[in-house]
């Protein structure tokens, strides 16, 4: 069986705060960030309280971690 990746999302809450999640799966629209944690669980995080967030492994990449 193919292994998944794991995505390192780090996103920078407006108050400061910097959290990372591991993600196997990662999509975002224009006001929400969806990500399928490693563990299972889903994370739905809307982006008006985020000031910024990044992926290790970006959605056009072949290869990562």
């Amino acid at each position: 069986m193919k292994e998944k990746k794991v995505n390192v999302v780090t996103v920078r809450w407006n108050d400061g705060y910097k959290e990372d999640f591991n993600a196997t799966e990662v999509r975002f629209g224009s006001d929400l960030l969806w990500m399928r944690l490693e563990d299972g669980n889903n994370r739905h995080i809307p982006l008006r309280q985020v000031r910024w967030f990044g992926a290790s492994i970006e959605s056009h990449q072949i290869t990562g971690m």
